[in-house]
């Protein structure tokens, strides 16, 4: 009985550690497949329409895809140029599947109208300037 209390005092470390080291390199290797898949969506959008979105993608449970695409909703034929665009990206077999991603827009912010700087003249010194060498 000792003897099995000692195995297990000194396997359930080894055991615990080597656990959360296969969780890590899980989520390590699910985090760079999921850039290269944004890298990928983003070059055949940015290569087809232009630098005109920024796809996110996201590795959602159970094994699904989301790609989020911030798209000009008033112009719907871009949206449409960008949807298929960004389908095609994905390989023949994931687009196959059912629910194995989804392609999620929403609507894509404006760009803040810059106002022009005041420029502010120096003041200029009174008497002696302070050197240090």
């Amino acid at each position: 009985m000792l003897s099995v209390v000692a195995v297990v005092a000194v396997l359930f470390p080894a055991a615990l550690v080597t656990s959360a080291l296969l969780l890590s390199t899980w989520r390590e290797r699910i985090r760079l497949v999921a850039a290269a898949r944004q890298i990928a969506v983003t070059d055949a959008i940015h290569g087809e329409l232009g630098a005109i979105v920024s796809p996110v993608v996201r590795h959602r449970l159970w094994g699904r895809w989301q790609l989020m695409i911030p798209v000009p909703f008033d112009d719907l034929d871009t949206v449409t140029h960008v949807i298929r665009t960004a389908y095609g990206a994905f390989d023949a077999p994931e687009r196959k599947k059912p629910g194995r991603f989804e392609i999620v827009l929403s609507p894509q912010e404006r760009p803040v109208p810059r106002r022009e700087r005041t420029v502010v003249a120096a003041r200029r010194p009174r008497g002696e300037s302070v050197s240090w060498t």
